[in-house]
């Protein structure tokens, strides 16, 4: 494993201890800004639609 991906994933571990000592409201909080940044992605126009179809 490369030292950039022990450093992403060591990064990512520190974030969900971080976010698991967070009270539930901030959890929530939290919940809805990805929430509304996942939204404003979806909805942009110069997202490409890709079709799914085999």
């Amino acid at each position: 494993m490369s030292e950039w991906m022990r450093r992403v994933l060591e990064g990512k571990r520190q974030m969900r201890k971080q976010i698991a000592t967070l009270p539930f409201s901030e959890k929530i909080k939290i919940l809805e800004k990805l929430r509304d940044r996942s939204l404003a992605i979806a909805s942009n126009p110069l997202r490409r639609r890709l079709s799914h179809r085999g």
